[in-house]
């Protein structure tokens, strides 16, 4: 695909305190909840946690259906110094979609103000305590790429990941063309994707 003829990347600002989505594209009317399940390749990222991990991977399955959606999230590694025939880590847990509180409890907002992708993660078994937001910033389902943010906690600092259906399948410069539509977004996000680094998979 020449550049002149490349489709645009939307990636968009996190929503604020009030969950309202910052693009029509990320709203209950629009998010492509179905096309985002199953299983993502972690590629790049600025969490600390992935830079002694490999072979990175998130699949989302369904555990409750709109409206009052939740995914099984089931995060899979390896130590960056493993070898592939090791078995794969685990991290299980549930990302419920968070309520959009932009709108007064007597004027409900319309499905395309309402966040279609913005989740609260709690972890499962011995990770019961833990928790986290994370929203989708883009996507574009037919190229096979996402854009996460994951907001800072107690114990983790804000990023980001991008997420891809199969590794290499986005090539080099479309990547980067995306993390550079990260980092023109500014603010915290533009920040954090000045930090970006390749997670790799399958050495």
């Amino acid at each position: 695909m020449a550049a002149a003829d490349a489709k645009p990347i939307l990636i968009h600002q996190p929503a604020g305190k009030d969950g309202v989505p910052t693009h029509p594209s990320l709203s209950k009317a629009e998010f492509p909840i179905a096309a985002f399940e199953g299983k993502w390749f972690v590629v790049q990222s600025t969490l600390g946690m992935w830079k002694t991990r490999k072979d990175v991977t998130i699949t989302y399955t369904p555990h409750t259906p709109p409206p009052h959606l939740a995914y099984n999230d089931h995060v899979q590694y390896r130590s960056s110094s493993a070898p592939s025939s090791k078995a794969l880590s685990s991290v299980v847990g549930i990302s419920t979609l968070l309520p959009t509180r932009g709108a007064g409890a007597d004027d409900p907002p319309a499905a395309i103000s309402e966040h279609g992708a913005h989740f609260k993660w709690r972890g499962s078994g011995l990770l019961v305590i833990a928790s986290s937001k994370w929203q989708v910033l883009g996507y574009d389902m037919d190229e096979g790429w996402a854009v996460t943010f994951f907001e800072k906690t107690l114990f983790t600092p804000a990023g980001l990941d991008v997420y891809v259906r199969q590794p290499g399948a986005v090539n080099k410069e479309r990547m980067e063309a995306i993390l550079s539509e990260v980092q023109g977004l500014g603010e915290e996000v533009g920040k954090l994707a000045e930090s970006f680094f390749e997670v790799k998979h399958g050495e």
